[in-house]
């Protein structure tokens, strides 16, 4: 117990106190994270939408999520990280109130598409701040310190949205979601002031050892063919990680009879789970000087075979183990992906790489629902999950070449 108790205290010590307020900020808006995992039933079940129809609005998402990646990035290396992620987080939760109001087809593409683009302005402006508030030798444990936040979120906000939706009706969701964000906007602007931000960045600037004049300390993410590779076996994994929160809980309710409560429960695990175990996981596997590509290239694997699973039964209890390997694949890889793409920048370019980075998830929204809803149209569930099962499997690939030419 004394051996678990100084692992903990290691894996959570040394990090800034800005980045813990970001996590508190995360955990705030994360806790509301009620609507997403829950848009798919609500879509076919409460406004009567076809399963295609649905998978049209859902990729929506996507297309809102790239373009507000892509903007945040830009706009991050442009004006500084602060105002991002205070607008975004105040416009998003402004925007879920609206959503009740919403009917019909194109008004649901129109709406999420806007307020998914705010939102996810967020995302490359946090991931830039998380940089730029911890060192490089515990970067990776900040990052992991972030997603901690968001996935205890995560496991409260599904779980008390399932009840909710059955209880009280869906559109209690998009109010809650709203008024956490809101709530959450109110938190960094009170407890993280903008007078930090040009702080940390002169002494960042002041610390910096000197750079390698034989190569632009501005390169451009586009031009970077590993990087590339890198962001697109991101997405095989992306497309298929994505059905965590579209297709995956209209399969347990309509095929495995699984009710929204208990789905909320299932998605609340995963979370859980995360919050315990990733950070010590991190922080030893860090401790032993590992390199950071064959953990993704394990992750990402374990991914694909979280939906592959899925399609040897339809006995429910199968989407326990789903979601036990889905939960092994995020916490082994993930934190790493975040980290491996911020090295790869330098602090002027960190909103460009994380943005595309990002978009190669907002590009997986897209694509996913279309594939999905396609696949389940056209054939059943048990071919839908081996074609996007199988995805991951060619990410782990690509992730596996880079590790070869580059560590």
């Amino acid at each position: 117990m004394r051996h678990i108790i100084e692992l903990y205290k290691s894996s959570f010590g040394g990090l800034s106190r800005n980045v813990w307020l970001l996590s508190v900020v995360m955990l705030i808006n994360r806790s509301g994270a009620m609507v997403i995992p829950f848009l798919g039933v609500f879509l076919t079940q409460q406004e009567g939408f076809s399963i295609v129809q649905t998978g049209y609005i859902m990729s929506f998402i996507g297309l809102g999520s790239v373009l507000g990646t892509y903007i945040g990035g830009r706009t991050t290396d442009a004006v500084g990280y602060y105002g991002v992620q205070f607008w975004s987080l105040l416009l998003s939760g402004i925007g879920f109130l609206f959503m009740p109001f919403i009917n019909g087809f194109w008004a649901w593409c129109a709406v999420i598409f806007i307020v998914i683009a705010i939102s996810d302005a967020f995302r490359p402006a946090n991931q830039a701040a998380i940089g730029f508030y911890s060192k490089e030798e515990n970067r990776t444990r900040s990052m992991s310190l972030v997603r901690l936040a968001i996935n205890l979120g995560f496991s409260a906000g599904p779980a008390v949205g399932g009840v909710v939706a059955v209880a009280f009706g869906y559109d209690w969701l998009f109010v809650l979601d709203g008024l956490t964000c809101i709530g959450a906007a109110v938190v960094f602007r009170v407890f993280l002031p903008k007078d930090k931000e040009i702080e940390q960045n002169t002494q960042d600037i002041l610390d910096a050892p000197m750079p390698d004049l034989s190569v632009s300390p501005a390169k451009s993410p586009y031009r970077d063919p590993y990087f590339i590779l890198f962001v697109f076996s991101n997405m095989c994994m992306a497309i298929t990680f994505v059905q965590f929160m579209m297709a995956l809980p209209i399969y347990f309710n309509e095929v495995l009879f699984i009710q929204e409560n208990w789905i909320g429960i299932l998605l609340g695990i995963n979370g859980f789970i995360i919050a315990v175990f990733e950070m010590p996981f991190v922080y030893e596997y860090e401790k032993r000087k590992h390199t950071k590509l064959p953990a993704i290239v394990l992750g990402t694997a374990l991914v694909g075979a979280s939906y592959l699973v899925l399609s040897t039964t339809y006995f429910a209890g199968i989407a326990v183990l789903s979601m036990t390997l889905l939960t092994i694949g995020e916490i082994i890889s993930f934190p790493f992906a975040a980290t491996y793409a911020l090295n790869k920048a330098v602090p002027e370019n960190r909103g460009a790489y994380m943005g595309l980075y990002g978009i190669s998830w907002s590009v997986a929204l897209i694509i996913s629902p279309l594939i999905t809803s396609w696949l389940i149209q056209n054939y059943d569930y048990t071919m839908t999950w081996l074609v996007i099962g199988s995805l991951p499997i060619l990410g782990s690939l690509g992730m596996y070449y880079l590790h070869r030419i580059n560590e």
